[in-house]
């Protein structure tokens, strides 16, 4: 009777480690959804967009903001120029936990008013914190790991990663798109903290 109490007391954590070893890992299986949700989306992403995406999760727009009145100068300019392609859908940044993507067409087509999208990605940058690059190396590198697992043939996978590293060791850590994804999607949006986002959302019933 003893021995099958025990037996009992330890099934949970053998469940949980044959799991994993079978490759049900949470935080991997988040990686590769991500991963292929984007490349659902965006079939033209190269390893650094994809980068991006989950360096903007981590990181959020804060970067990107260092003098107000000329981060709202530029969207302004932006917003005039760029043509709408109707995309008023956010979309998560990485795995989602942190941030979004928020289209800038929701502005563009009067959906959400234009002072209140930027006070918006405004706000979701004051939680900015300034990245630890050999922390977020260390995760990158893990992320990369699974990326190269899934073995996508993703065009020039290899190359990119060096580069990336090259980068990061040099002290900085955010990318544009490539130049590729640029020509494909032409994309316009700006990023936002999910609170910001889901406040908006709910408003405007999106």
């Amino acid at each position: 009777m003893k021995q099958n109490m025990k037996f009992m007391a330890f099934l949970p954590l053998f469940i949980l480690l044959a799991w994993i070893s079978a490759g049900c890992n949470p935080e991997k299986n988040e990686i590769r959804d991500a991963v292929n949700a984007q490349l659902k989306l965006y079939p033209a992403s190269t390893l650094q967009d994809i980068y991006k995406s989950f360096y903007q999760d981590e990181f959020g727009p804060g970067h990107l903001i260092e003098d107000v009145s000329s981060a709202r100068e530029y969207f302004d300019l932006e917003l005039e120029e760029m043509l709408s392609k109707g995309r008023h859908n956010a979309e998560p940044c990485g795995t989602g936990k942190n941030f979004v993507r928020v289209p800038m067409d929701l502005a563009k087509d009067g959906i959400i008013p234009e002072d209140e999208f930027f006070a918006s990605f405004l706000e979701s940058s004051s939680g900015f914190k300034t990245p630890d690059l050999m922390i977020w190396r260390k995760k990158w590198e893990e992320i990369e790991a699974e990326v190269a697992a899934m073995d996508l043939q993703i065009p020039e996978l290899e190359k990119d990663n060096l580069a990336i590293l090259k980068m990061i060791y040099h002290g900085e850590a955010s990318v544009h798109h490539s130049l590729a994804y640029n020509e494909k999607y032409d994309p316009h949006y700006r990023i936002m903290g999910k609170a910001q986002w889901e406040k908006l959302a709910k408003k405007y019933s999106l």
